[in-house]
């Protein structure tokens, strides 16, 4: 089943869905991974693609992508859902690299009724070995001008963040 055209009950969309719903499309661009915080100019540079596409009647949005790194092909998912009722987003990611074979789910805060949302930042958690405190994991889409920026903190258990991955990219015209 084609989640993107299924036929689905009628759905009136916030202006927050609306925002989401402009992302579908092609997107190129490059990543730039780092794998040890200690090292930022080291960052591993490798192409994404991928492509994002409303589902359900426009109540979330999918971003499905393949890049590589650490020498290894990867692949991966990522879906949107910015809960009306709530006025929070909730994300799940999977990925072949980064997250497997877990699902990694972050929330965002709630968001004011008033004022204009700049970026969309949510927060999960991970297991990172048997025994050790789980670590987070805040992503940040950022989708202004015309191009996407996904940005992904490691964060340690006592709250420090370092920049694990770097994405920009622009749209693909037909």
């Amino acid at each position: 089943m084609d989640l993107a055209n299924a036929q689905t009950a009628t759905f009136t969309p916030t202006e927050t869905h609306t925002r989401l719903a402009r992302l579908a499309g092609r997107w190129r661009g490059t990543a730039k991974t780092y794998a040890d915080p200690s090292q930022p100019d080291a960052a591993e540079v490798a192409p994404w693609e991928g492509t994002i596409a409303t589902l359900l009647g426009g109540r979330f949005v999918r971003f499905i992508y393949a890049s590589h790194a650490m020498g290894q092909p990867l692949a991966g998912e990522l879906t949107i859902a910015y809960e009306k009722g709530d006025r929070l987003f909730r994300m799940s990611w999977i990925d072949s690299l980064h997250t497997s074979p877990a699902i990694l789910v972050s929330e965002s805060k709630a968001i004011p009724e008033s004022g204009a949302l700049e970026k969309i930042s949510a927060f999960g958690t991970y297991f990172a070995g048997e025994g050790q405190p789980r670590w987070g994991w805040r992503t940040e889409l950022d989708d202004r001008d015309g191009a996407l920026r996904i940005r992904m903190f490691n964060v340690a258990p006592g709250g420090e963040e370092s920049l694990g991955v770097d994405i920009e990219l622009t749209r693909e015209v037909d």
